[in-house]
């Protein structure tokens, strides 16, 4: 059971459900919950959808591994603004510096998302992430996000 944010308490748990934190609706919302964030990490886990628009012939398309990445760090993102009382920033997804797909993923597989920012610069990130099912490594890249920073450009 997740435990949710308390406002009694000021904090979030973990796990923590990624409905609360991501403005995506499904079917866009693809991660399900943060389970882990320390530092520039996070990890989220989702399951591969059976159908629907990312699922061609019965095959995932490789963009939505790209955007399970990038979820998750929004989800770090957005868990560390509710800790400390903000209101989560507005982000977007730039570019793909490199990505890989080592494994043909399984539809129906559950998967664990793990993000590190690997640089950050102003309000642009490289964000490293590698998604698994169980122990198989199914996709691995670098993507580049944009953070509103804001009118004080402030992080």
């Amino acid at each position: 059971m997740d435990k949710e944010f308390t406002p009694a308490t000021g904090q979030a748990f973990l796990p923590q459900s990624a409905e609360p934190l991501l403005p995506h609706k499904p079917p866009m919302r693809l991660v399900e919950t943060l389970v882990k964030r320390e530092g520039s990490r996070s990890m989220a886990l989702a399951t591969l959808p059976i159908s629907g628009i990312f699922v061609t012939a019965g095959n995932i398309l490789p963009e939505y591994f790209i955007e399970l990445i990038a979820q998750t760090a929004a989800l770090g993102n957005c868990y560390d603004a509710l800790n400390i009382g903000m209101a989560p920033r507005d982000g977007m997804l730039v570019g793909v510096e490199a990505f890989s797909w080592p494994s043909r993923p399984q539809p129906g597989t559950p998967v664990q998302i793990e993000t590190d920012i690997a640089f950050a610069f102003g309000a642009m990130k490289v964000v490293h992430g590698e998604v698994y099912g169980g122990k198989e490594l199914l996709a691995v890249g670098d993507i580049k996000v944009w953070e509103n920073l804001g009118h004080d450009g402030k992080s």
